[in-house]
């Protein structure tokens, strides 16, 4: 068995999601202050082309509004409020712009940038092309093949991490990885074995895990050799594991 000899990161899924609205500035803010190593966070583009930082494809669930983000306008996204965790509707709190989301963060603490959706322009990769590097808080694109293949256009010099879908097989999924020349890959719970992270850190691949928030299952996971464990409980879990 190969002993990894980074120490492990923990990631917020969505920021301090259990807690605080996802993908929300409070719940990055929070996560922060909880000790994340790292943020994982949502992208999308507007009609108009404007990156939101947003999970699902449409707003209907975590917003009082209603319809897709690819086809509503900036202003429209604008325009609509983020729901609590609680169902409660929180007036005067919407949905980040990726150019928001990164004037409170970057630089801040390391981030797990998951690009869900792509306009021709490219216009995410575009954006986070034009950052320019602050040590030690990196960042990385995560996503699917083809996004990572736009990214490996756009902007090479960004760390990419390929996403496991439940329908990838770890040992095919790890070879495109690697010749994506990806620095990481993000195994899906329930669909990936010990061995498979085994095998990725034989390639030089720093193994993810999507997700933990069980006290328990996050230390096994540790123990098993993940590396950037993502967890939508974030305080809890680091003090489990780091306290």
């Amino acid at each position: 068995m190969i002993v990894p000899t980074i120490k492990p990161h923990l990631i917020a899924h969505r920021g301090w999601s259990k807690r605080f609205p996802e993908n929300s500035i409070p719940a990055f803010a929070a996560a922060i202050v909880a000790g994340a190593d790292e943020i994982e966070f949502d992208v999308r583009v507007s009609k108009d082309g404007v990156p939101f930082v947003i999970h699902d494809a449409t707003i209907d669930r975590t917003t009082d509004g209603s319809g897709k983000v690819s086809e509503l306008t900036a202003l429209e996204l604008k325009r609509v409020h983020l729901k609590g965790i609680d169902g409660e509707i929180l007036v005067g709190l919407g949905i980040p712009t990726l150019q928001e989301v990164l004037e409170n963060v970057y630089g801040r603490v390391g981030l797990n940038i998951h690009i869900k959706g792509i306009d021709d322009r490219r216009t995410p990769l575009h954006l986070l092309a034009s950052l320019t590097p602050v040590m030690p808080h990196r960042f990385y694109i995560a996503g699917s093949q083809e996004v990572l293949e736009a990214a490996l256009e756009v902007c090479p010099h960004i760390p990419r991490c390929f996403i496991q879908a439940p329908q990838d097989i770890p040992d095919s999924m790890i070879q495109t990885a690697a010749a994506l020349h990806c620095e990481r890959i993000q195994f899906f719970k329930g669909y990936y074995e010990t061995k498979d992270v085994q095998a990725c850190l034989e390639e030089g691949i720093i193994p993810n895990l999507y997700w933990a928030d069980e006290l328990e299952e996050a230390e096994t996971a540790i123990k098993n050799g993940v590396l950037g464990l993502l967890t939508n409980d974030i305080g809890p879990v680091r003090n489990h594991l780091f306290s």
